[in-house]
């Protein structure tokens, strides 16, 4: 009898390790919470700048995300925490693609971004920028897109059926104006040889509405020269979603004028060489993040303003289309 007793304690013994354990695995999930809200000027140093005298701050606002294991998924389907969110890996993570890889990407971006708005903010300022476009590079070729086989990470794009583009957003645009399961011709520079691929326009049902796509992570290769030195340490954090916040502080780092008037600015967008800002993903959680650092002010772009409204409780949330449309806020407010 005490064997039998011993052998049933033993089995529930490994059956409640076991349902312990499997609390920790993970989920195909992964969660988006309120990530940092940090000051610019911590992060950004720019050679020969007005930094000491500003008094105020602009802030990068980012998302934290995470897998979840099933103690998480539990845990915040039951109790909804606020501005914690669940989403589904196929979401951030493009399918075949590992979380190295990922974050390498998110690397290329930041740098990207970074560049973007050194250039903006030193034009505004009227110093000279050169600028060298080596076309649209390459960084990622999704496993169920139509260029998997043909295109390579790496490959530059230079023309869409045959119609020369030299900044993603073109590439993007002509791509989309298909409809999905048109042919659309790709050309290429590979290591100095040029290629053409042709291939047929697929939905990759990532987005709420049918959108053509042919299944790459794409971003502007260009090659800078900078009259002053900009110095960035953003170490942890990835993407380009703050580009538009990194312009801003560049250009009061310029100025002798401090343009946030003593006020914790912050904000989200990415920016283009022409100054226009980007929506974003994670507004919500970057509203949250704010806030929570006592920011008064949040600049989001025209298409994330409903969404930032919506969350905000006390911020003053103001949609912006350009950087101009940022400097003229500050000035007149």
């Amino acid at each position: 009898m005490s064997r039998q007793n011993g052998f049933i304690s033993s089995i529930a013994g490994i059956l409640f390790i076991s349902i312990i354990v499997s609390f920790f695995l993970p989920t195909p999930y992964m969660i988006m919470a309120p990530g940092v809200a940090q000051e610019l000027s911590s992060i950004i140093t720019v050679e020969d700048g007005y930094k000491e005298e500003n008094k105020g701050e602009f802030m990068l606002t980012a998302v934290s995300t995470q897998r979840a294991t099933i103690l998480d998924y539990i845990y915040i389907k039951l109790s909804k925490p606020t501005g914690v969110e669940l989403g589904h890996m196929s979401e951030h993570l493009p399918e075949g693609m590992s979380m190295v890889e990922y974050l390498e990407i998110m690397d290329e971006f930041m740098q990207d971004s970074q560049n973007k708005a050194i250039a903006v903010a030193l034009q505004k300022v009227g110093l000279p920028v050169q600028i060298e476009n080596n076309g649209i590079r390459i960084t990622d070729v999704l496993k169920n897109g139509a260029a998997r086989g043909k295109l390579e990470r790496g490959d530059l794009i230079i023309a869409v059926d045959g119609q020369k583009v030299t900044k993603d957003t073109e590439a993007v645009e002509l791509i989309q104006k298909r409809n999905i399961g048109d042919p659309v011709t790709i050309t290429v520079d590979r290591d100095g040889e040029i290629l053409d691929y042709t291939m047929e326009t697929i939905d990759l049902e990532r987005d709420e509405e049918p959108r053509p796509s042919i299944g790459v992570t794409i971003y502007t290769s260009n090659d800078y020269t900078f009259p002053r030195k900009v110095h960035f340490h953003t170490e942890n954090i990835g993407g380009s979603s703050a580009g538009g916040m990194f312009a801003l502080e560049i250009y009061n780092q310029l100025v002798e004028e401090d343009i946030t008037r003593g006020r914790r600015i912050a904000g989200t967008g990415t920016i283009d060489l022409d100054g226009k800002i980007g929506p974003i993903d994670g507004v919500k959680q970057k509203i949250i993040a704010a806030e929570r650092e006592g920011a008064e002010l949040f600049f989001v772009p025209m298409e994330n303003y409903e969404k930032a409204l919506e969350t905000a409780t006390y911020i003053k949330v103001v949609a912006i289309e350009t950087i101009d449309d940022a400097i003229e806020y500050l000035r007149q407010n």
